[in-house]
């Protein structure tokens, strides 16, 4: 999973009169596109829908679905501070913040939420911000916007006029915060701070902006929030990162009394980084990584590489970004995994599988004999088709509780391959795709569960054989195995054994081929119904008739020969009313034009 923050703009009435940067809200884009196209299920949070609570529950929701073996990527781009330390756990007395839209998140919450991740979980931290907010560093600001060495790093649009804001910001393209967010009303806007020789001036024509709160919006959080600061500091204790189990590695954008530049397009460091990264053209390990990005860096601002919690080199040693996935899929309590049989033979009854949708109450299903198909990003239109792909979103609403069944004509369509693969998705609402994620991600699709088939195959491309009439001397008709709604409507093929005319009869249930005082046009047809007898091998059912009977999702057939043009001598039927329920059958699957219509897993994965 991955957590992408950027943060432009913060909350005038709790930082008071803000210099806005420029560069976050890109960086939170582009690290959320490196993500994705390495398979995370990501998550990106900006400006107003990065609250403290927001944040602090996204990275929770992480630690209560990640397991050993998994991975988190976490990433902020914004305003960096410090704040007293006053539990004592700092060398310096100071502890480093996120500023985050409505408060200061402080490193001691960091630290406190990697020790909710169970042993065996990566967490990759990349922090684009400055850790400086002593006055005493202003003149060290002053300096350092205006010198050439730095300057010469950005392109001319990266060099900016300042923006200021003196009013509470509106929610960004008029939309509403997510469900994560307080949607109360937030409080007035404080009075404009008074100007004091705190204050950094704004940045001058051909300067470059920094990543830093200013140190009279610092004081204006603190003055907010200072008891609250206080009190997490405390309740979090001291040496909180001995109880960390996870493995955590931090790359941030410069050293604790660094400052981190801002630009119009990312921030020096993530632009830095996504150089580096090449589009995956970088080899070498999470330290050799942070080294080439370091060696292009400017003096003034040389990222940090640091880590915390359990050991793990073959964590460092690994290349940037890469997953691995616990391929078994076992289930583990509050995690996203489907399970269901390893072998099956094809004669079985359908597959039920134990599903736990992790945080979200709703789910999906898919299935397909091609593991590649699941990676959505990667294939093209009229790859899936109903012989090949089921999606349960295809032909019903998302599903909840704890099994699946998989459907008698999906099953009957796709057990003549080898092997099926299969995965599910959650949302958090019954339609829609909120909070989207999956239980294997498209592009680790060769990772997916599956199931190894044996026995007997007949491809549904076939034309089943009925019984065999030839041999027994009674008539015989076959069909397709299995339809999609939308076809064409099927033809049969019909041996009369010697007999001269036929009657062909379809039913949704083979018991109506006795009972006829069941019988409707929605649900039983015979050609004695509204034709002349049969005397050709083929016959194909009427549009009509095929409309009416296929919503039900299974056609039985039966043909039955006569010797007489006008009546019923030495009738014969290829199966007896009795046995109707083993008439053969069409089963009949989503329409295939619906399998289009999903929508990508990562984007809305935890978008």
């Amino acid at each position: 999973m991955s957590i992408h923050i950027g943060l432009n703009n913060l909350d005038v009435s709790s930082y008071g009169e803000q210099t806005v940067l420029a560069g976050c809200i890109n960086d939170a884009d582009s690290m959320q596109s490196l993500a994705a196209g390495q398979g995370f299920q990501t998550r990106r949070m900006v400006d107003e829908e990065a609250t403290a609570d927001a944040v602090i529950e996204a990275i929770s929701d992480a630690a209560n679905t990640l397991r050993s073996g998994d991975m988190l990527f976490l990433t902020y781009s914004g305003h960096g501070s410090q704040v007293s330390d006053v539990d004592g756990d700092e060398a310096d007395g100071l502890d480093e913040t996120w500023c985050l839209y409505d408060r200061m998140l402080i490193d001691d919450e960091l630290s406190q939420l990697w020790s909710r991740f169970e042993a065996g979980v990566r967490i990759l931290m990349l922090s684009d911000s400055c850790h400086s907010g002593t006055v005493a560093k202003l003149i060290k600001e002053r300096k350092l916007a205006a010198s050439p060495q730095l300057r010469d790093m950005f392109s001319p649009t990266a060099i900016k006029p300042p923006k200021v804001t003196t009013r509470a910001l509106a929610v960004r393209g008029g939309g509403t915060p997510p469900p994560a967010v307080a949607t109360a009303a937030r409080p007035a806007p404080l009075a404009p701070v008074a100007a004091d020789a705190q204050r950094i001036p704004p940045a001058a024509a051909g300067e470059v902006t920094f990543r830093w709160l200013d140190p009279s919006a610092r004081r204006r959080s603190i003055e907010k929030n200072g008891g609250l600061y206080g009190t997490l500091q405390r309740l979090i204790g001291r040496d909180v990162d001995d109880g960390v189990q996870a493995s955590v590695i931090l790359i941030s954008g410069c050293q604790d009394n660094q400052l981190s530049a801002d630009g119009d397009g990312n921030g020096l460091f993530t632009e830095t980084l996504l150089k580096v990264w090449n589009d995956g053209g970088f080899s070498g390990d999470y330290r050799a990584f942070h080294k080439a990005i370091l060696d292009l860096m400017p003096s003034t601002q040389s990222p940090n590489y640091f880590t915390t919690g359990a050991s793990n080199p073959t964590f460092e040693a690994q290349h940037p970004f890469t997953l691995t996935t616990d391929a078994t899929n076992e289930p583990v309590a509050s995690s996203l995994w489907v399970t269901g049989p390893e072998t099956m033979d094809r004669s079985d009854a359908p597959p039920t599988f134990r599903v736990n949708g992790g945080p979200n109450p709703y789910f999906i299903f898919e299935i397909t004999s091609e593991a590649r198909l699941f990676d959505t990003g990667n294939v093209g239109d009229g790859e899936r088709t109903d012989d090949n792909f089921y999606g349960s979103w295809s032909d019903s609403a998302h599903h909840s509780g704890t099994e699946y069944s998989l459907p008698q004509a999906v099953w009957d369509r796709l057990k003549q391959a080898d092997t099926l693969y299969y995965r599910i998705g959650s949302t958090e609402a019954s339609t829609g795709w909120g909070n989207y994620m999956v239980s294997t991600p498209d592009q680790q699709y060769d990772l997916a569960p599956s199931i190894s088939l044996s026995g007997d195959a007949v491809s549904g491309e076939e034309e089943q054989p009925v019984d065999d009439g030839a041999a027994s001397g009674l008539p015989s008709i076959s069909g397709p195995d299995s339809m999609a709604a939308d076809d064409p409507a099927p033809s049969f093929t019909i041996d009369r054994a010697g007999a001269p005319y036929a009657v062909v009869e379809v039913a949704t249930d083979g018991a109506l081929f006795a009972d006829d005082t069941s019988r409707t046009d929605d649900n039983f047809y015979a050609t004695w119904q509204d034709s002349d007898l049969l005397t050709g091998d083929q016959w194909d059912m009427p549009d009509t008739v095929w409309s009416r009977l296929a919503p039900a999702g299974a056609i039985y057939y039966r043909v039955g020969t006569t010797t007489s043009e006008t009546g019923w001598d030495n009738y014969t039927v290829s199966t007896e009313d009795g046995d109707g329920d083993q008439a053969p059958m069409i089963s009949v699957g989503a329409t295939r034009s619906r399998t289009k219509n999903r929508p990508r897993a990562l984007a809305p994965a935890m978008a």
